[in-house]
């Protein structure tokens, strides 16, 4: 019995092609693929040695001193502070100091009337030119008194007083 002929099949090229050792590399003294590499110092517009760019992280830029905004902010601190003084000195009303307004009446009612008083003055009494108040109090011989307080000068604070 003979065998039926078979099919050939085509023929593969041998491996390795010719020309290349069977590790995929030219045969030892063939010229290697692409171009030689080169010795010696980086020529112009090659990285010179160490990572490629925008390997890793960059260097941290230098700290800058904060001794401007420090000195700025305290200025500005400064500055409100001394704004807040003048705006209160200059919308506050100026009063009266009812305790002394009291001895004071008191000492030159003694004198003139040559009888002592014990003056309450219950109003705070704002200085303003024309500004009128009123203080009640009892002498050592028991009698009432309402003495008028005016205000005459308003940059002294000078006043008058009366007995209505």
């Amino acid at each position: 019995m003979t065998n039926p002929p078979q099919p050939q099949q085509p023929q593969q090229p041998p491996w390795p092609p010719s020309g290349q050792e069977p590790s995929g590399q030219p045969p030892y003294g063939a010229p290697p693929y692409g171009p030689p590499p080169q010795y010696g110092p980086p020529s112009y517009g090659q990285p010179p040695y160490g990572p490629p760019p925008g390997y890793g992280s960059p260097p941290a830029p230098p700290r800058k001193s904060r001794t401007g905004l420090v000195v700025g902010i305290l200025a500005a601190v400064v500055a409100l502070a001394a704004l807040g003084v003048v705006l209160a000195v200059n919308l506050s009303s100026t009063v009266l100091d009812r305790n002394a307004v009291e001895r004071d009446v008191a000492a030159q009612f003694e004198e003139i009337e040559g009888v002592a008083v014990d003056l309450d003055c219950a109003e705070e009494m704002e200085v303003r030119r024309g500004a009128t108040y009123e203080c009640t109090g009892t002498t050592a011989d028991g009698e009432d008194v309402t003495l008028r307080i005016v205000i005459t000068d308003e940059a002294d604070a000078a006043y008058t007083w009366t007995e209505p």
